[in-house]
């Protein structure tokens, strides 16, 4: 059995790719976990109408 040479059996590093010329970042990054806050009170919201809704059908 021969020993492997030292380009065999060794794991080379992948080349870097390119990062595209542009705009890194938005102009103005957005507040997401204030846009997350806002959505879920929108939902809570609706799950309050739908559920007075359905209370008031039925006479609850």
């Amino acid at each position: 059995m021969e020993p492997k040479g030292p380009e065999e059996g060794q794991l080379r590093k992948a080349p870097m790719t390119a990062v595209p010329q542009g705009r890194a970042r938005a102009e103005f990054p957005w507040p997401w976990g204030l846009v997350a806050i806002g959505v879920m009170a929108i939902a809570w919201v609706g799950v309050y109408l739908m559920w007075n809704g359905i209370a008031f059908l039925f006479n609850w």
